[in-house]
């Protein structure tokens, strides 16, 4: 029986381990940080074509601040790291490298919102890791995701937290009200029936968010177990499907295909078009 405790199996590094996995696991000293292997593997995936590029990253809920040393070492050409947390005590937070910056205080406040506005009005990366009660989830996502950049990644951590206390009941849940984003990013076929103003109704006023939601900002929305994943458009657009590529000639199965291809069917209402 190996002598290794489980605790130390866990942190077991393998070659398997991406860049954000291995920092993680390889900090022995210095303020703790506190992440879900799964989301440092998923972190891997979404982050690796950002990794040498200038961003600018933005974490809500930082408690020891273990997290931002592990964002500062990961992107080494980061522009600015900001953390906001409640605790008071994260004013006694303070880093050697001059790209961390950290703000005490609500991010859901007005007070806090312009602190944050201020060091960086603009985010490639933002990450929701506060108190993960929906009204406060929510309100996050309605101030912040404006200041997304385009091509930006909206990360909400911690999603298990919304199925306490009958949380998969709770018709207006932030887990209900991300779910509703899988029919928002396919609004061009059923803007004809319905608007997207009716689809959030009761989630969100009408602000900025939804000025921005409206225009089709949000390009896809990925669920996985306790994340929640928002990408936002390059340029706003509904139309996400694209157009239809059609190639070769040979159609020996159905030849409607190639009647679609010389344009002679058109509409992809037709259900015979759609194979």
């Amino acid at each position: 029986m190996s002598n290794i405790s489980s605790n130390e199996k866990n942190f077991e590094i393998s070659e398997e381990c991406g860049p954000v996995e291995k920092i993680h696991r390889q900090t022995t000293t210095g303020k703790v940080s506190d992440k879900w292997i799964s989301y440092l593997k998923v972190y891997d995936r979404l982050f690796a074509p950002l990794q040498n590029r200038s961003i600018r990253l933005f974490e809500i809920g930082v408690q020891n601040g273990g997290s931002l040393d592990l964002w500062s070492k990961y992107f080494i050409n980061a522009e600015v790291i900001v953390g906001c947390d409640i605790n008071p005590r994260c004013n006694k937070l303070s880093y050697a490298d001059s790209r961390i910056h950290v703000v005490v205080g609500d991010a859901n406040e007005s007070q806090t919102f312009e602190k944050v506005s201020q060091i960086s009005d603009r985010f490639d990366i933002i990450i929701d890791d506060g108190s993960h009660r929906s009204d406060d989830i929510l309100n996050s996502f309605n101030i912040y995701f404006p200041l997304l950049k385009p091509g930006g990644i909206f990360i909400v951590e911690d999603t298990h937290a919304l199925y306490e206390n009958g949380g998969l009941k709770q018709i207006k849940s932030a887990m209900a009200f991300f779910k509703l984003f899988a029919d928002l990013v396919n609004y061009e076929f059923w803007k004809s029936d319905s608007t997207i103003e009716k689809l959030l109704n009761g989630f969100v006023s009408k602000t900025q968010l939804t000025d921005e939601v409206n225009a089709g900002w949000v390009e896809s929305i990925e669920f996985r177990n306790s994340m929640i994943i928002i990408r936002k458009e390059l340029t706003p657009t509904h139309s996400k499907l694209g157009a239809r590529s059609i190639v070769g000639t040979e159609a020996v199965a159905n030849d409607l295909v190639l009647k679609i291809k010389l344009g002679k069917v058109r509409s992809w209402k037709n259900p015979k078009t759609w194979f």
